[in-house]
């Protein structure tokens, strides 16, 4: 399967992850990509890493960060990515998932 990764910050996933994806935050992707060890990118991640002519599709809250990520990952030499430009926003309507209810003060 190819691997969907989801850019958003810790903060945004509480609202909802599309099933199956991956959380590796904008703010570290190049590190992820770059500086760690196979072994330490799997153990903090969650999967193992995706070769540079394996497929990947970002994801965030409305498309912009994935589209970074996708540059940032173009740029890094990986060839076969693509950003799912619709994101959260697109997804969280097509999948029925509630809005986030605000906290009460």
């Amino acid at each position: 399967t190819v691997p969907l990764v989801d850019v958003r910050t810790p903060d945004e996933i509480v609202v909802g992850v599309i099933p199956t994806s991956h959380h590796i935050p904008l703010a570290v992707l190049e590190e992820a990509l770059v500086e760690l060890p196979d072994e330490t990118f799997e153990e903090r991640y969650g999967f193992k890493r995706f070769g540079k002519d394996d497929e990947v599709i970002f994801y965030c809250r409305s498309g912009r960060r994935s589209n970074l990520a996708y540059e940032k990952a173009k740029s890094l030499g990986y060839t076969r990515v693509r950003n799912y430009s619709g994101s959260w926003n697109e997804y969280s309507v097509l999948a029925n998932v509630p809005p986030p209810v605000a906290a009460q003060v």
